[in-house]
């Protein structure tokens, strides 16, 4: 269960260093984490748009070295590979139509890591619709976002 930890230690982290975006800049830091906010919700506005192109290389750029999926009823998938490899399957039903995006995402003062969470919309071939929500934790690698951990339901 190395992915939950992961999950559970990244994000204790964001909450105790108390990263409401309200702040407009972390005078210590100089982060304007309302800005930093903003670009991890078009990088979800850009995932979600790249899953429905089923854009698997756009989407792969998007994993942090240490990345982990968590979906409901299966194990913690780990790394880059394996998080392609699990994408590969959910995008293998083209009849599927799926799409999210975020409600409100959280920067920590340093500026090196954010969460967002929102809403996902799945379109059945039968034109049933399924709602869920996420929560995606993001990690600056070389000073651009990726996908730390992806959870959705």
């Amino acid at each position: 269960m190395p992915g939950i930890r992961l999950l559970a230690v990244v994000l204790s982290g964001i909450f105790v260093s108390g990263c409401d975006v309200d702040v407009q800049t972390d005078a210590r830091q100089g982060v304007d984490r309302v800005a930093e906010a903003e670009k991890i919700k078009a990088l979800e506005r850009e995932w979600s748009d790249l899953f429905g192109a089923r854009d698997l290389d756009g989407i792969t750029a998007l994993l942090s070295r240490e990345t982990v999926l968590l979906s409901p009823g299966s194990t913690p998938v780990t790394g880059v590979n394996a998080v392609r490899s699990a994408t590969e399957q959910m995008m293998a039903d083209d009849s599927v139509e799926v799409s999210w995006s975020s409600t409100k995402a959280f920067v920590a003062p340093s500026g090196d890591m954010a969460f967002d969470y929102g809403v996902a919309k799945t379109v059945n071939p039968d034109g049933s619709v399924a709602e869920g929500s996420y929560l995606v934790v993001w990690v600056k690698e070389d000073g651009v976002w990726k996908i730390a951990a992806d959870m959705f339901n």
